[in-house]
C-alpha cells in the first residue's frame, strides 16, 4: 500500500515534500480541497507601523518580544525597524530646520534623541534572542534528524524481521508513527532523502499489512478512532468565538488527518471524509463573519480618525493669535490627538492612503503656523536677551560696591526689570539667568555681611593706630621749626590715612590729638604761624585726597563766616555811637573796641583763607 508523504516541512514553511499516490480516497479528496490552509496563519496582525510615534513603536516592539516567540515576530520587527529609521530621519530634518530658523548654523547642529538608545536596546535584545533561537534550532534539527533515522531503522525492522504478535507489532507501529509526527524539523539539506526513505519503508509496511489481516484491522480501527476525534474537535471549532483561532486549529486538524487517520475501512473512508469536509466548509464560512467584523472595526476607525483630523484643523485655525502659553497647550493637545490617531487600528484599504495624507497635511499646516509664530517670537526673545544682558552688566558693576544704599536700590530695581522683560531664546535662558542670579546673590551676600566686614576693618585700623601711636610717642621732632611743622603734618596725614576705629575705642583718636597738640605747642608758634600752619595743613589734605566736595564745603563755610563777622563788626560799630558822650576810659567802651579788633582780625584771617582756598590747584 502506498501513502502520502508527511508534509510537516510544508506546515513549517518549507517546500520540500511532495505527495505520492495513495489508495485512500479520503486523502485524495483532501489534496483537491482548496479551502484548506497549507501554512499556519499567524495570530499576530501587522499594523500601520509608519503612523506610530517613537514611544508607541518602542512599546509595540517590547510587547511583541515579551508575548511571542522570536521566530514569529521577525517580519514585524523588520517593519518596526524600517518605520523607526524613517521617523528618525524626518525628526532630524524637522529639528535641524527649527535650529536654523532660530538662528543656529547648520554645521553646528547635533541631532540628539533618547529614543534611538531605547529602541536599540529592544532591537538588540531581539537580535540576541533570534541568534540564540537559531543556535538552539540547529541543535534541535540535528537531534530530530537522529530521531527520524532511528524511527526509519525501527520501521524497516518491523516488517523485515517480524517476531512479535500482531497486537504488539501494531502497537509498536502506532508508536513509530506518533514519534515521526512529533519529531519536528530537520536540516533542509537532509529533508528530501529522509522523507523519501521514510515513506518508502512506510509503503513497504502497508504492503506487509495487506498480507496480515489482523494487523490491518487493528490499524483501520485506530485510524477511524482518530478520525472521529478530529471530527468532534472540528464540531467544537464551529462554536469557537475567535474565528482566527478556529481557522488556525483547523489547519492542524487537516495535517493530523493526513498523518494519523489514514487508512480506514473502505466503506467508512468517504463518509468520514465528507463529514470532516462539511465541517471544514462551515468553519471557512465564518471567514465572512470575521471579515465583516474587521470591516466594521475599520469603518469605526475611519470615523474616529476623520474626527481627529477635523479637531486638528480647528486647533490650527485658532492657533495664529495664541500666546506662548496657549501654544504650549495647543502643541500638547495636538500630540495627544496624534497619539490617538496612531493608536487606532487600520481603516478600509481604499481609504488608508487618503486618510494618512489628510492627517499629514493638517499636522504639517499646524507645524507651519507654529513655526511662523516662533520665528516672530524669536525676534522678540533676541531683543529680550539684549535687555537682560544690559541688566547683567549693571549687576556686575555693583558686585563689589560699598555704596550700600545706592547699590541696594539699583540691584532691586534691575531684578524687578528682569521679571518684566519676558522670555529669551531657550539656549541662553538657563545660562544668563544663573549668571544674573549669582551676580545679584554675590552682592547681597556682601551686603548682609557688610557690618561684620566693616567691624573687622575697624579692628585692623585700631591695631594699626595703636602701633603708630606708640611709635609717635617716641618720635623725635626736628628742632628746625619749618622741618618740624612739615614732619608733624606728615605724621598727622599718616594717622588720618589709617582710617576709622570701633566706636567703643574712639578714645585713641583723642589720645593722638592730645599728643599731637603737645608736640605742636612745644614749637612755641605765634598765633599767626599756628593759623598759617593749620590752613596749609588743610590745603595739603584737600590736595592729597583730591576731594572737591570737601573744598567746596570749606569755601561755603568760610564765606558764611565772613558774612557773619562783617555783620557782627557793623553791629559793634553801631553800638560805639551809643557811647559818644562816654569817657574814653569807660570799661564798656573799651570792651566794644576789643571785640571789634578781634573780629576784624578773624575777618582778615577768613578772607586770606578764602583767597587761599580759591587758589588751590589740584594739578600742582
Amino acid at each position: 500500500m502506498n501513502t502520502e508523504m508527511d508534509n510537516l516541512h510544508n506546515a513549517d514553511g518549507e517546500q520540500q515534500s511532495q505527495p505520492v499516490s495513495t489508495n485512500d480516497n479520503s486523502t485524495e479528496s483532501y489534496k483537491t480541497e482548496e479551502t484548506v490552509n497549507q501554512e499556519k496563519v499567524s495570530d499576530i496582525s501587522f499594523k500601520d507601523y509608519e503612523t506610530f510615534s517613537f514611544d508607541v513603536l518602542i512599546n509595540e516592539a517590547k510587547n511583541l518580544l515579551g508575548k511571542h516567540s522570536v521566530q514569529e515576530i521577525r517580519e514585524h520587527f523588520n517593519q518596526i525597524r524600517d518605520a523607526f529609521k524613517q521617523k528618525l530621519e524626518v525628526d532630524e530634518a524637522e529639528k535641524k530646520e527649527a535650529f536654523v530658523n532660530e538662528g543656529g548654523d547648520e554645521v553646528d547642529f547635533k541631532y540628539e534623541t533618547t529614543y534611538r538608545a531605547k529602541f536599540n536596546a529592544v532591537y538588540n535584545d531581539f537580535k540576541h534572542q533570534l541568534t540564540a533561537f537559531y543556535k538552539e534550532n540547529e541543535k534541535k534539527e540535528s537531534d530530530n534528524l537522529d530521531e527520524r533515522l532511528a524511527i526509519i531503522d525501527q520501521l524497516k525492522a518491523l516488517y523485515q524481521e517480524p517476531g512479535e504478535t500482531s497486537s504488539a507489532m501494531f502497537k509498536k507501529f502506532r508508536e513509530l508513527k506518533t514519534r515521526w509526527h512529533n519529531a519536528g524539523r530537520i536540516p533542509s539539506k537532509n529533508a528530501e532523502n529522509i522523507f523519501k526513505n521514510y515513506f518508502f519503508h512506510l509503503d513497504n509496511f502497508y504492503t506487509y499489512l495487506d498480507m496480515n489481516k489482523e494487523l490491518q484491522t487493528l490499524d483501520y480501527a485506530h485510524n477511524l478512532e482518530v478520525r472521529h476525534s478530529i471530527i468532534n474537535r472540528a464540531e467544537e471549532l464551529i462554536k469557537e468565538t475567535n474565528v482566527q483561532k478556529a481557522l488556525n486549529e483547523l489547519q492542524y486538524l487537516h495535517r493530523l488527518w493526513k498523518e494519523e487517520a489514514v487508512p480506514v475501512q473502505e466503506d467508512l473512508r468517504e463518509p468520514t471524509w465528507q463529514k470532516f469536509k462539511e465541517l471544514t466548509n462551515k468553519i471557512h464560512e465564518r471567514k465572512g463573519e470575521l471579515n465583516e467584523k474587521i470591516k466594521l472595526e475599520q469603518k469605526d476607525n475611519l470615523e474616529k480618525k476623520n474626527e481627529i483630523i477635523k479637531n486638528i484643523k480647528e486647533i490650527a485655525a485658532k492657533a495664529a493669535s495664541k500666546s506662548h502659553g496657549d501654544w504650549q497647550k495647543a502643541i500638547k493637545d495636538i500630540n495627544t490627538l496624534r497619539e490617538q490617531f496612531i493608536g487606532l487600528g487600520r481603516v478600509p484599504k481604499d481609504k488608508n492612503a487618503a486618510t494618512w495624507d489628510a492627517f499629514k497635511e493638517v499636522t504639517r499646516e499646524f507645524n507651519h503656523i507654529k513655526n511662523d509664530f516662533y520665528k516672530t517670537l524669536k525676534t522678540e526673545q533676541q531683543g529680550n536677551l539684549e535687555k537682560k544682558l544690559a541688566l547683567l552688566d549693571v549687576a556686575k558693576q555693583h558686585t563689589e560696591s560699598t555704596d550700600w544704599n545706592n547699590s541696594v536700590q539699583v540691584i532691586k530695581r534691575i531684578q524687578n526689570d528682569w521679571k518684566n522683560i519676558g522670555h529669551v531664546p531657550r539656549k541662553n535662558s538657563d545660562k544668563i539667568w544663573k549668571e544674573f542670579k549669582d551676580t545679584c546673590n554675590q552682592f547681597f551676600d556682601r551686603y548682609k555681611n557688610r557690618h561684620e566686614q566693616d567691624n573687622q576693618k575697624l579692628e585692623v585700623n585700631f591695631e594699626n593706630k595703636q602701633a603708630f601711636l606708640e611709635e609717635f610717642k617716641t618720635t623725635e621732632i626736628s628742632e628746625n621749626k619749618d622741618e618740624a611743622l612739615k614732619q608733624l603734618e606728615e605724621l598727622h596725614a599718616t594717622w588720618a590715612s589709617l582710617g576709622k576705629v570701633p566706636a567703643d575705642k574712639l578714645a585713641i583718636n583723642q589720645e593722638f590729638t592730645n599728643l599731637y597738640n603737645d608736640k605742636l605747642s612745644a614749637l612755641n608758634l605765634s598765633k599767626a604761624e599756628m593759623s598759617d600752619y593749620k590752613l596749609q595743613s588743610f590745603v595739603n589734605k584737600i590736595k592729597a585726597d583730591g576731594n572737591d566736595r570737601l573744598l567746596d564745603d570749606e569755601i561755603r563755610k568760610t564765606r558764611k563766616s565772613i558774612d557773619e563777622l562783617e555783620k557782627e563788626i557793623n553791629q559793634l560799630d553801631n553800638n560805639v555811637h551809643f557811647f559818644s558822650n562816654a569817657n574814653a576810659d569807660s570799661p564798656l567802651l573799651k570792651d566794644v573796641y576789643r571785640q571789634i579788633d578781634e573780629k576784624r582780625n578773624k575777618l582778615t584771617e577768613a578772607e586770606i583763607k578764602l583767597k587761599t582756598l580759591f587758589n588751590i590747584n589740584f594739578n600742582d
